[in-house]
């Protein structure tokens, strides 16, 4: 099973300044662990370059919330959300592959841990245009939740709104890893983007 990393890519194609597989290679080459494949509109050729890209870095592809996408492409594992196919579910059809799970409390972490998930998402952490949150949990939230995954031994990434200039205030509350969307993929250079956070995190 692929090891999991720190600087884990939310690749959503729409959102991307320039072109989306150039976006992805540049965030690949500068030493993005993980990417996740988030594509609002059904693309089955531009996922299959994006895999083979992910497939040459030796870097895993994580399919968002299509499980079944994540079986037939034999990617590296599937996430889902708390809306979408329930975690103990989804584990059972990725048998030996990765499976995440979002979570923004500590009974939802709790219960990704039972279902024997790989790793979670935990936020948002910051205000996020992403997804449309206004305001990112407080910093007791994401102490909290940092400890009990330390606990847990269940890895857990921080996400929403993360810039480099969130990493030192993360880093305080305990958050080792963090997964980016729009800081990267909107950036007039994506690999600059990867090395700044990838430098903040060190």
């Amino acid at each position: 099973m692929p090891l999991i990393g720190h600087i884990y890519l939310l690749f959503t194609p729409e959102l991307c300044r320039d072109a989306p597989l150039a976006t992805l290679e540049a965030s690949l080459s500068a030493g993005v662990d993980l990417v996740q494949w988030r594509c609002n509109q059904p693309d089955r050729a531009l996922f299959e370059r994006a895999r083979n890209l992910c497939n040459q870095h030796g870097v895993p592809l994580i399919v968002n919330d299509d499980v079944m996408l994540a079986l037939r492409s034999e990617s590296a594992g599937a996430h889902v959300g708390q809306e979408d196919m329930p975690a103990d579910a989804a584990r059972k059809l990725m048998f030996g592959k990765l499976l995440g799970v979002s979570t923004h409390d500590l009974d939802q972490v709790r219960a990704a841990h039972l279902a024997r998930a790989d790793y979670v998402g935990f936020g948002p952490c910051q205000p996020t245009a992403t997804k449309g949150y206004d305001q990112g949990l407080g910093d007791q939230a994401i102490a909290a939740a940092a400890a009990l995954c330390d606990e847990l031994m269940l890895p857990m990434f921080a996400i929403g709104g993360i810039k480099p200039e969130s990493l030192p205030r993360l880093a305080l509350l305990g958050v080792r890893r963090i997964a980016v969307s729009s800081y990267v993929l909107q950036h007039e250079d994506p690999a600059i983007a990867v090395r700044e956070l990838r430098r903040a995190c060190r």
